[in-house]
């Protein structure tokens, strides 16, 4: 699966540009602030719906435009090809795919699974939670469907007895989500689990192709007392939370701690041992997705000479040309990622001042 061609209307710096990508490795090169970054931020636009870069939409329109624009057409290996597109203003989102509206972007995620590295990626490590609990639910969104059908409806079900938490309602009205919230988030905990276990297998199959690999471990924190049913922590944690007002036990408090040679990363490791660290646990992510799903995630790379030196990069590269993905990797100098790897199709791209041509 790879994206054969993305259209870009008003998304930043650009008010229109067209990439005509490989399935294999596709430079993007440029000074720092012509564009680059955009290109890749138009292309997790498509897939996500949002940017990886604000969660703020009037920072990617384009000046003087009301909304952007997101297309593009992705090419799977029986040649299959499915347009797709997205459009985000002030007024709200409107996804397209194969000529019909969607209902939800989760609909283009699924058409187009898309991994992003970028600068910020050490938040990984060493921003909230919930950092970690989305890289959890992004590998289980793709692998089984059913995952977030059973996550969206925790989610309502917590928001229910919070508000009943809040409001003062009798125990008999907090039993019922609380019954909910036990089901559904007993079953959070079971794949969140399951998923962790086929990620260290990979991780562990990997070592040696990977550099830094060796020492990486982590542990998951369920966000309750293990051995204890998530449906009597509730009804036994009422009288605080009462006072508190939210709920304070189950899979939305979960923790995955990374540590590398018993040592916390997110404490004691650098910004740099972070960020290897991060795209070491993302390329482990990818090689997995590959191995449970058969296809092949869309990865794309922020600068990637200001992330790595040259023995990671070419190990990086070599390592996703290997699982046969498509990458998009943006630097300033393309001569530092040009030659890495002997990839089956490469492409380069030159942005200079919004305006985009390739060689």
């Amino acid at each position: 699966m790879s994206l054969s061609r993305l259209d870009i209307f008003n998304l930043r710096i650009f008010e229109r540009a067209r990439l005509d990508p490989v399935p294999g490795l596709n430079l993007i090169v440029g000074p720092n602030a012509s564009g680059k970054t955009s290109l890749l931020e138009g292309i997790h636009m498509l897939a996500t719906g949002r940017s990886f870069r604000t969660p703020r939409i009037e920072h990617v329109v384009h000046r003087g435009s009301r909304e952007l624009m997101v297309t593009g057409q992705v090419t799977h290996l029986q040649s299959e090809r499915i347009r797709m597109g997205i459009r985000k203003g002030a007024s709200g989102t409107r996804g397209r795919l194969a000529g019909r509206t969607v209902r939800s972007q989760s609909e283009l995620a699924r058409v187009l699974p898309v991994q992003v590295i970028h600068p910020d990626s050490h938040e990984l490590l060493a921003g909230s939670p919930a950092e970690r609990r989305s890289f959890l639910d992004w590998g289980l969104f793709h692998e089984a469907p059913e995952y977030m059908m059973i996550l969206q409806g925790y989610r309502r079900a917590l928001n229910q007895r919070n508000e009943a938490l809040r409001r003062g309602f009798p125990d008999n009205v907090l039993t019922g989500w609380e019954r909910e919230l036990g089901e559904r988030g007993e079953a959070l905990d079971r794949y969140r689990r399951g998923y962790l276990e086929r990620l260290w297998e990979t991780l562990l199959e990997l070592r040696g192709q990977l550099p830094d690999l060796d020492g990486m471990t982590w542990e998951y924190r369920r966000g309750w007392k293990d051995g204890v049913d998530l449906r009597e922590a509730l009804a036994s944690g009422r009288h605080r939370e009462r006072e508190l007002g939210y709920t304070l036990m189950g899979p939305h408090r979960a923790e995955l701690v990374l540590k590398r040679d018993g040592v916390s990363l997110a404490m004691e490791a650098s910004r740099g041992q972070q960020k290897t660290a991060v795209l070491l646990l993302r390329l482990t992510q990818v090689a997995a997705h590959r191995r449970a799903t058969g296809r092949s995630a869309v990865v794309l790379v922020d600068d990637l000479p200001s992330e790595l030196d040259a023995e990671r990069r070419e190990a990086a590269l070599e390592f996703l040309r290997g699982l046969e993905c498509q990458v998009f990797v943006s630097a300033i100098d393309g001569a530092q990622v040009q030659r890495l790897g002997n990839w089956a199709s490469q492409k380069m791209f030159h942005v200079e001042h919004g305006t985009l041509r390739s060689d």
